[in-house]
């Protein structure tokens, strides 16, 4: 029996997005009870990376049920080119940023170091390859999603 393929614009789809909210609302929940039971502030710090970064996930998640149910997302290409300076010189930023940590951690020999530049490093490359994309937009005509 073939498998149904579920579109963005199916109930199912809806649910899946819808499902997903629910997983960040327990994430931010079991994060912020970790905060409560420890005074690490290593932990403490973790926690709160992964609250904020669930708390984004939900607003990017109801962006896409908003895109479906009530006015779709576009971005043209002269809407890109105003901001086109500035996001270069943002990208060239990330870029130094990721080499400066990158330096850093291969001179870092405490674990905690290692730990909060691997983390940064990791969230700084992922900046970096979306403003990239970002970037890219501008040589579209329309990109409609």
């Amino acid at each position: 029996m073939k498998e149904v393929k579920v579109t963005e614009f199916s109930k199912e789809f809806a649910d899946m997005i819808k499902e997903m909210q629910g997983l960040e609302d327990e994430t931010i929940r079991y994060s912020e009870d970790m905060n409560r039971k420890t005074n690490n502030p290593l932990i403490r710090m973790t926690m709160d990376i992964i609250r904020h970064d669930s708390e984004k996930h939900k607003v990017m998640q109801q962006m896409i049920l908003d895109s479906l149910s009530k006015e779709s997302l576009h971005l043209m290409p002269e809407e890109l080119a105003v901001l086109s300076s500035v996001l270069e010189k943002h990208i060239d930023a990330e870029a130094k940023s990721i080499e400066l940590a990158e330096k850093a951690l291969d001179n870092s020999e405490m674990f905690s170091t290692k730990y909060i530049l691997s983390m940064l490093i990791s969230d700084e490359k992922k900046h970096h390859g979306v403003l990239g994309q970002l970037s890219e937009l501008k040589k579209a005509t329309v990109f409609v999603t």
